[in-house]
């Protein structure tokens, strides 16, 4: 097959790397001028760095330079996806096209035909055998409409996306009002302190924020990032460690760690003297991220250099200033806006595809986070968002390219499309429930990444061998514990292909 892959980030990487190895000719079409996605460096933000140790934020054949920090920043993070880029040959061959955006997508005989337009060229008319959206969730930022927008930014003020602020000096002696309590809203909120001339960071709520080391001297991965930290939390079809651990006896030894685990933030962070004590309970931390504390923060609110107003929001804009939902008025220069993203589908899918993709609540309904169950040749890597995004990924595409084979059995046989549809509507109802909506419209799945990985391995009847999956339990995973499966998953491909030719 020829196959057109919309994005460069680690999600359209892997899957052009597997299809590869798989024998099929693949064009990846990137709108920025390097790969990366959101590591681009037309993303990065004042003190952008991976939550994720090195460690587990990478693929299985490629681990993290050794030299990098436990932390690696987003130029890092960049020059390793660069590096993956080379390792694989994805930029030979005319197989990685950058500064090209793809501007429609329309289905036609069988395949599909694109509309591309790079920086040095005019429109292209190109034709495919099936298209990857591998775009993610996370590129089209979401500003809210405000009141009086026209006449703030008429008399020079700006209204940016965290992901459009990119120098600091921009915001040297300026008065800035950062909206969110997000990681990206607080990073940015810290490390423009020391250069504007106020900072404040208005949050409609406050979340529960995870210290990099808890208490100071454990990691927070050996919490979150294990199958233990994941068993946790109940999962829609839980493991037998998650039952116990959530219904059974278990649950006793589990609310006690979760109450610990409160107690030791609160004070680590000192939530009750700034009041910035979350309403609900610890464990709804795992919605549809889990946000690392920037740090720094406790310091420059301690200090007064951030000022925090929780439980208010931006009711309008003026000349040079900002009107809060409780009636109070402040000078500001620049509203930097931490409020997300928008999950729509891709802008270059035609509308009709909407409804074969999305619910009426806009929720996405893809069997397997890949699969719209009434558009054959299309498929979505990188949807299901996760704290493991390198790893999930690489086997979203293992199962995508083995269900591309079908007719030779490489991986089990998918239900009937209504059942299809049952199961993923299912999930993504479940999903907003236990998340109050907060589920970026079913297109991330934290924390529950082992959990969708096991079931993708599941279906192409792989799994890791028994050591690994016993580590897994107490120590942050390991993507080179996977390495094995692309090789394995070949060979069974042409043993079965053998058996089938012999058989004709």
């Amino acid at each position: 097959m020829h196959v057109a892959i919309v994005g460069a980030g680690y999600s359209g990487l892997a899957a052009a790397t597997t299809l590869l190895s798989f024998g099929h000719s693949v064009v990846i079409f990137e709108s920025s001028p390097d790969v990366g996605g959101v590591w681009s460096s037309t993303n990065h933000y004042p003190g952008l760095k991976a939550q994720n140790t090195g460690n587990t934020y990478s693929f299985s054949s490629l681990p993290m330079p050794k030299e990098y920090p436990l932390h690696p920043d987003c130029q890092q993070i960049q020059a390793y996806l660069e590096l993956y880029v080379k390792r694989n040959k994805l930029d030979q061959d005319g197989r990685l096209r950058l500064n090209t955006r793809v501007i429609r997508a329309e289905k036609r005989d069988g395949g599909w035909v694109l509309e591309v337009r790079s920086n040095d060229h005019q429109n292209q008319l190109l034709s495919f055998d099936y298209l990857i959206c591998a775009a993610g969730v996370f590129n089209q930022p979401n500003i809210p409409s405000f009141q009086g927008i026209d006449t703030f930014t008429s008399s020079g003020g700006i209204v940016v996306h965290t992901s459009n602020v990119h120098k600091l000096t921009d915001l040297k002696d300026k008065n800035v009002v950062v909206i969110g309590f997000g990681k990206s809203a607080c990073d940015v909120a810290v490390a423009t302190t020391p250069v504007s001339k106020s900072v404040t960071l208005v949050a409609r709520d406050v979340i529960w924020k995870l210290p990099t080391y808890l208490g100071g001297a454990l990691h927070y991965s050996y919490l979150l990032l294990t199958r233990f930290g994941e068993a946790l939390f109940p999962y829609i079809r839980p493991w037998r460690s998650q039952h116990f651990l959530n219904y059974g006896l278990g649950r006793y030894l589990r609310s006690a760690l979760l109450a610990l685990v409160t107690w030791v933030i609160t004070i680590q962070l000192r939530l009750v003297t700034f009041g910035l004590l979350p309403n609900k309970p610890f464990e709804t931390i795992a919605r549809a991220s889990v946000s690392l504390a920037t740090p720094g923060f406790v310091d420059v609110v301690e200090n007064g250099s951030l000022k925090v107003e929780r439980g208010v929001t931006v009711e309008s804009l003026g000349e040079g200033k900002v009107k809060l939902s409780d009636g109070r008025e402040m000078p500001v220069d620049v509203i930097i806006c931490g409020t997300g993203w928008n999950h729509d589908i891709p802008s270059f899918l035609p509308q009709e595809c909407r409804k074969k993709i999305l619910n009426q609540d806009g929720d996405w309904i893809l069997y397997r986070y890949i699969l719209p169950t009434d558009l054959p040749g299309l498929a979505f890597i990188g949807y299901n968002s996760s704290v493991f995004c390198p790893l999930t990924a690489e086997i979203s595409s293992l199962w995508l390219a083995s269900h591309l084979e079908r007719s030779l059995g490489l991986i089990r046989q998918l239900p009937s499309k209504e059942q299809q549809r049952l199961e993923a509507g299912e999930e993504i109802a479940w999903l907003r429930k236990r998340t109050d909506g907060h589920h970026a419209n079913g297109t991330d799945i934290v924390p529950f990444s082992l959990s969708n990985i096991d079931e993708m391995l599941n279906d192409l009847g792989f799994g890791i061998v028994w050591f690994d999956w016993l580590r897994e339990w107490l120590l942050p995973v390991n993507p080179g514990a996977y390495s094995h499966i692309l090789p394995n998953l070949l060979s069974r491909r042409d043993a079965l292909k053998g058996g089938h030719l012999k058989d004709e």
